[in-house]
This record gives structure tokens, sequence and C-alpha cells, in this order.
């Protein structure tokens, strides 16, 4: 009963910039990409050898090069769905609205309950969101393919400018293009205060050109899935990222009907599967700004 005030649209809702589904690569979706995917993964370390008839050492003659040897780490890997929903009680005369009404609260969570799961793993109570960020072990299924990466820690208990240099040294002896620097919200201030974020075509990047995730979801526990100690944070860093996302579906169960409320339950949910290439790593940093 809305009284004798007037009932008006509240205000508009506006995601907040720099989150994973912006840096994420979207590539067109294959058949049945819902029940999760595989890829192989190609990871090369490369090699260098040399041409004896021309070579020259300073020393005399250079001996025959050493056998070229297999250098590219060649792997199955998967990924296992995310679902987000968002569940509205409606009257069953209301049917329509409530469909505008669960999209709308779905919009407002599925990027910070998304973020939250990729960092965690954790879909419905469960470890079951494969690969995720803060994971200290591998894990197959069961035909072997490689679901979850351990993080290799590159530094612990540093500042922020330490920090992030030793996460994109890592970065570097793993692969040398371009990648992704996974931080909670809380550290974005300290990498402002520290010269480390700056935008660039509506995106967040380091001096060095990794793209930086700031998700409203990242809880900031490392890779034991425990809480960093006060005045730090755990920040992550991935290769390339790509995912595929579907539309938003409406369910109504109608089996849900409540009599004595005279309500039913409108679902809205969508599902997103993420992955990304060869790197895996984790750092602790202080937060704070330079002294």
């Amino acid at each position: 009963m809305a009284g004798a005030r007037p009932i008006v649209d509240p205000p508009v809702f506006t995601s907040l910039p720099f989150g994973l589904w912006d840096a994420v690569q979207k590539p067109q979706a294959p058949s049945h990409w819902q029940n999760g995917i595989t890829w192989v993964e190609r990871c090369p370390e490369g090699d260098t050898t040399y041409d004896e008839c021309i070579s020259v050492t300073g020393t005399g003659a250079p001996p025959e090069p050493p056998t070229k040897t297999d250098n590219v780490a060649q792997v199955f890997r998967g990924a296992t769905p995310i679902t987000i929903y968002a569940r509205f009680d409606c009257s069953p005369v209301g049917i329509g609205e409530a469909e505008q009404a669960a999209q709308e609260a779905l919009s407002r969570v599925e990027n910070t309950r998304l973020e939250e799961s990729f960092w965690t793993g954790v879909v419905g109570g469960q470890v079951a969101a494969f690969p995720h960020l803060a994971a200290n072990a591998e894990v197959d299924d069961d035909q072997s393919i490689l679901l979850q990466s351990a993080a290799s820690v590159c530094v612990t208990g540093t500042d922020v400018a330490r920090g992030l240099g030793e996460l994109e040294d890592c970065l570097a002896d793993c692969e040398s293009g371009q990648g992704i620097i996974h931080i909670p919200p809380e550290a974005l201030p300290t990498f402002f205060a520290w010269n480390l974020a700056i935008r660039r075509d509506n995106g967040l990047f380091t001096p060095a050109g990794h793209q930086i995730v700031v998700g409203t979801g990242y809880p900031g526990t490392g890779p034991d899935g425990s809480a960093a100690p006060a005045g730090s944070t755990w920040i992550y860093a991935t290769g390339p990222m790509f995912g595929y996302r579907g539309g938003v579906r409406f369910t109504t169960a109608r089996e849900s009907f409540d009599r004595a409320e005279n309500t039913l339950q409108m679902l809205a949910e969508r599902t997103y599967v993420l992955g990304w290439q060869c790197c895996h790593f984790a750092a602790l940093i202080q937060l704070g700004t330079p002294t």
C-alpha cells in the first residue's frame, strides 16, 4: 500500500568499471558450453641455438649445437560453469513485472557474485567453480583433465611496488605477453597512491601494460583460503582470460505457489564459464601510501 505518497522509480544502478567480465576475451561460444569446456593449453618456454658453420665464439670453432628439445608444455585444461541467480517472490498477476524486477536484481549482484566465485571457487556453498584464483593445489577431473592449477607465491609481506614487480616478473618468466592482475577494491587506493594504476582505453593497467581487474567480489584471501593479515591483502596474476556468458533465463516455479501469501517464486539467472592461459601467481602486499 503506497498511501498518499506517489510511487516513483528508484535511482538507476550503474556497475563499477574495471570489473572481471570487462577484461575477459569473449570468443564465439560453442554448443553446450554451459556444461563446461576443455581446451589444449600450450605454454612455451622456448630456447636458443646457433649454426656452427657461421658462428664465432672468439675462442675457436664452436661445438656442434645441442639437440633441439621439446620446450612447449601441452596439457588438457577444463573449466566448469558458474550460475548466478536472483529470486523474486511475486503475485501471479504480476509475473511480467516480476521478470523485470528479477532481471534488475540480477544485474545488481551478478558481477560481484561472479567475481567472488572466481576468486574463491565457491558456488552454492561448495568449492566447485574451476579454475579459481585462491587455490594451493591442483585438481583433475575423472578424465585427468586439469581443472585447477595451484597459485605460485612470488613474494609475501612487501610493499605494493615490490609486490607488483615480483608478480610481473613471474608473469614475464611464464609468458611474455599481457597478463591480468587481480586485486580487491581495498587495494586500488594503494595502487593509485604508488602510481601503479594507469587509466587507458576504459581500462586500468600497470606501468608494464598488464590489465588490472578490480573485482567488487574479490575478498583478498590467500591461496589456502585464509584472510590476509591486517593492513595487507593478496593479489593474483593470470595469463589472458577468456569466457562465455549466457543470456538471462527466467523461471517461474508454479509448484512454489504460496496460497497464504499468494506468491510465486520468480528466478532470474545467468551462467558463465571462465578460463585463463598458462600463468597463475599470487603475492601478499602491504596496503598504504609510500613514505
